[in-house]
């Protein structure tokens, strides 16, 4: 117990420092300074330029067909937390009988997590703040060649299950497009830009005859975090939306989704230490937590303005109470990982 509390400030900075960012988003939003268009054209400017460039260098960096082979776990894991986040989203909606419109929202945001954003701005800041990560230079690129990789399943199946959930589609109403956003495609090249020795050398070696453009897509990658986060926090600046769904229904989401799968994620990730299925890394350890623990994606939000109006508000209510909620609920759920991964 001693250790676990001597761990809590470290976390506590972590997750406030990101939460703290995305108050800028609040302030900027109430104060008039940016509008809703604005926030519009940030989500874009981050999807289509910034997210792709950070994780094309990061990946592109620390990557090898080696690092594939060995962390194969991340994918499988991907599909596992979809599909138990689908299995405890339906006995959710059974108790919690949320309005009928709500319901393949609910189920949802149980399933879907923000594994992009808020997981690779946590770990940033832990591999920062954490004393047993400042001795590895590369801590930070790992991490998020970790995330990359679970990405690489998690995107597609947003793209398909999770938005024809949200909007009400058949799935085979979803193109081919959303399948391959700039997100992965950047994800893809890095990977390749990794794995090929030549390519790795070219972009990566300070030397090389495309490293002007592996350095441009680092200084433009720094900008993500800092945008998504303030982005993240103009999204969650109107509040919560009254009576469009039950408060037992908030209550089961924050429980299910905050505290009862990043626990269950905590006993699967020491199950597959434990079979060697997962090499005795701690730092990806505590990403796979951190991916259950994370709230629920705000692309849902995004998919319901755009396909299903009818929830955006009941989406947004549920993502505001969840962010709100996560503040404390992540600061526990990193402290518990490194308690127990051995920091």
């Amino acid at each position: 117990m001693d250790k676990f509390l001597e761990l809590l400030p470290y976390s506590g900075k972590a997750v406030v420092s990101i939460f703290i960012i995305a108050l800028a988003g609040v302030f900027l939003v109430r104060s008039k300074i940016i509008s809703k268009d604005s926030l519009r054209v940030l989500g874009h400017l981050i999807v289509y330029m910034l997210l792709p460039c950070l994780l094309f260098h990061k990946i592109a960096a620390s990557v090898s067909w080696e690092q594939l082979q060995e962390y194969w776990v991340f994918p499988m894991t991907c599909v596992l937390y979809i599909f138990w986040g689908l299995l405890l989203g339906w006995i959710t909606i059974k108790i919690c009988k949320p309005r009928k419109e709500m319901e393949s929202g609910v189920v949802a945001a149980i399933a879907f997590t923000n594994s992009g954003y808020i997981p690779i701005a946590l770990v940033i800041a832990i591999t920062t703040i954490f004393p047993v990560f400042m001795n590895d230079p590369q801590a930070e690129d790992k991490a998020v060649a970790f995330i990359a990789i679970y990405l690489l399943a998690y995107t597609p199946v947003l793209w398909t299950i999770g938005y024809s959930l949200v909007s009400g589609k058949k799935l085979s109403d979803i193109t081919l497009r959303k399948l391959f956003p700039p997100p992965v495609i950047g994800i893809l090249a890095g990977v390749c830009a990794g794995m090929i020795l030549p390519l790795k050398d070219f972009f990566c070696s300070a030397d090389g005859f495309l490293h002007p453009v592996y350095r441009a897509a680092g200084v433009i990658g720094d900008a993500t975090i800092p945008c998504v986060l303030i982005l993240l926090g103009g999204c969650l600046a109107s509040g919560p939306v009254r009576g469009v769904v039950n408060k037992r229904t908030i209550f089961s989401v924050v429980l299910i989704k905050l505290i009862i799968f990043p626990t269950i994620a905590i006993c699967y990730v020491l199950l597959l230490r434990y079979l060697g299925a997962l090499p005795a890394n701690m730092l990806a350890s505590i990403v796979l937590v951190i991916e259950a623990g994370a709230p629920p994606a705000n692309n849902l939000v995004v998919m319901a303005s755009v396909a299903n109006p009818e929830i955006e508000d009941g989406m947004a209510t549920i993502i505001f109470w969840t962010y709100l909620s996560s503040i404390i609920t992540l600061t526990l759920t990193v402290v518990a990982a490194m308690w127990v991964f051995g920091a």
